[in-house]
Parts: structure tokens; C-alpha cells; sequence
């Protein structure tokens, strides 16, 4: 009798540790997409919008930023450990990559920079008093790779980033895949909608600007700008008063009337050197993290070519 009832006991733990697996099945029954950080969160949440199969997770915290040196944590490792197909940047972005696929060597990963144009990358500055030596050991720690990776700050080349996601995602939900084809060509048409409004403004080919923030080489870009100099402030590489001074110099020589910073560390030499020769910072959004609005790709991208619109109208006064 009271192997009996330990029977049922057993029985009844197994059908009680089932039905609490319920909607672990439920949700192992869709494609979980992990992307490896924020932006390229943002470009898939575009392309799986309307998709009941699938699920959607980011790795990295909103908060982290761009992945310069990212190590995985142990929660990092637990999402991979169930993801079908890990999405990513490329470019050099994932530094970590490597370590994640010796750890999971079968799972699936999408390099959204496949046959994109990467700008070049732009030179670091030496420390004051620094070696030859010293100044190749901190580059060797910003990216093992040739080329400026932050390429979803290019609404034309993100298109092209969504279209390698919708690609992917069509071959492994093929019941889904009319969703993320009309969600990538509707993507498509509004990033252009975004070069068109950028070429609106009508700031002249070639207008000097001064960059702080790695990717924004890309605005400059948008708006057919050239870049004069790049003053980057990083754990290993903070810009020297000689620098800084040089930087002024430049500015003025060169009549600078565009200051492009983000929200970050080097806001603080933008406001300087702008200063210098009487003018302002232009703020602008790297789409590195999350914001309390949570606001698409599209609506950001909107407000960093209306920032740059405002200012341009300024300066004309």
C-alpha cells in the first residue's frame, strides 16, 4: 500500500512538473530571434512585426551600448543557449562572437553586414607622450577589423541590414515569410523617404564637420558632409589638451558650423571646441540604447534629421 501510493505521488509530481512545462512547449513552439544588441533589436522588431511565431529577445542591456569590448554573462549565455538564430551587426561589432560559437558551435547566425560598404575607420589620436608601441596596443583593443562597423546609423545600408534579416527569417519560418518580406520592402521605402528628407534640407555638398561619436561618420554621409576631424573619448583613449587645442584650431580654420555628439562622454568636448569658434553641439541619437518612448528605428532616425535640420536653419540666420 505504501509503495502504492509513492507511485502515485511520483505519477502525480510528473504530470504536476508537465502541465507547468506548458508554456515552455508553447513558446519552444516559435522561432526565438536573439539579437545581439540594441540597434539591431530595433531593425528586427521592424521585420517581425505581425509575426505570431515568432519570438523576439535582445542579449545585450538596453543600456550597454554600442558592444566595444562586451564580454557575455552567464544570462548572455542562458538566451543563446535557447535561441534558433542569433542576429547580428557583423563588422567587427561582436567582438565576442568567437567565444559564443565555440560555446554553441550549432547555433545559427546572421551577419547582417554581409556585402555592405563599410566606411573607413577613422584614426585614433596618440596620448600625449605615448609610444608607437603604447598607441598600437590601445588600438588593438577597439576592433579587430577594417572598417567603421556602425552601419545602422545609414538608413540605406540599414535597409540592406533588414533585407539580410528578412532573408533569414523567411527561410526558417516559411509560414511567416510573406509577413517579413512586406515588412522589409515597407522598411525599405521608408528609409529612403529618410534620404530624400535628408537631401531636402539643402545643406551644401561638402560642408565641414567635426564628429564625436564613432558612428556618426555616417550622418555625415547622409548629408553629403566632409569630415574635418573626430575627437573619440573611450576608457583608452581620452583626448590631450594638445589635441584639443590642435582640434580648435582646425575648427576655425575651417569654418565648422557642425558639431555631431552623442549623449555620452564626448558631449563634453563638442561643447568645447563649438564653443570656440561660437557655435552649438547638434545632438544626436546613436540608437545604442533603449529610451522611455520606445520609439521605433524609423521615428528615431526622424528626429536625428530633424536636429540637424534645426541647426542648419540657425546657422543660415
Amino acid at each position: 500500500m505504501k509503495t502504492k501510493l509513492i507511485s502515485l505521488l511520483l505519477l502525480s509530481l510528473l504530470l504536476t512538473a508537465c502541465g507547468a512545462g506548458g508554456n515552455t512547449t508553447e513558446n519552444s513552439e516559435k522561432l526565438t530571434v536573439v539579437t545581439s544588441f540594441y540597434p539591431i533589436y530595433l531593425l528586427t522588431r521592424e521585420v517581425v512585426e505581425g509575426a505570431e511565431g515568432v519570438e523576439l529577445k535582445n542579449m545585450a542591456q538596453p543600456q550597454t551600448g554600442c558592444l566595444h569590448d562586451y564580454e557575455l554573462t552567464v544570462s548572455d549565455m542562458k538566451l543563446l543557449e535557447g535561441a534558433d538564430v542569433l542576429i547580428i551587426n557583423g563588422g567587427g561589432m561582436e567582438s565576442f562572437l568567437e567565444q559564443a560559437m565555440e560555446r554553441y558551435p550549432h547555433l545559427q547566425v546572421v551577419d547582417t553586414s554581409v556585402g555592405i560598404e563599410l566606411l573607413e575607420e577613422e584614426e585614433h589620436h596618440h596620448h600625449e607622450g605615448e609610444t608607437e608601441e603604447e598607441h598600437a596596443e590601445h588600438a588593438g583593443h577597439d576592433h579587430d577589423h577594417e572598417g567603421n562597423p556602425h552601419i545602422w546609423l545609414s538608413p540605406a545600408r540599414a535597409a540592406e541590414q533588414v533585407e539580410h534579416i528578412s532573408a533569414a527569417l523567411c527561410e526558417l519560418d516559411a509560414a511567416e515569410a510573406e509577413i517579413f518580406e512586406k515588412n522589409a520592402a515597407d522598411f525599405r521605402g521608408e528609409a529612403e523617404a529618410l534620404l530624400e528628407e535628408a537631401a531636402a534640407i539643402g545643406i551644401p555638398e561638402g560642408e565641414h564637420t567635426a564628429v564625436f561619436h564613432e558612428g556618426f561618420a555616417y550622418f555625415a554621409e547622409l548629408f553629403r558632409m566632409e569630415n574635418v576631424f573626430s575627437v573619440f573619448a573611450d576608457e583608452y583613449e581620452m583626448p590631450s589638451a594638445k589635441e584639443l587645442a590642435e582640434a580648435a584650431e582646425e575648427a576655425e580654420k575651417h569654418g565648422i558650423r557642425f558639431f555631431l555628439t552623442a549623449d555620452d562622454s564626448g558631449r563634453i568636448y563638442g561643447e568645447t571646441l563649438a564653443a570656440e569658434v561660437d557655435e552649438e553641439i547638434v545632438l544626436l541619437d546613436p540608437l545604442t540604447t533603449a529610451e522611455e518612448e520606445n520609439l521605433s528605428y524609423l521615428e528615431r532616425m526622424e528626429k536625428n534629421i530633424e536636429a540637424v535640420e534645426k541647426h542648419w536653419k540657425e546657422v543660415k540666420k
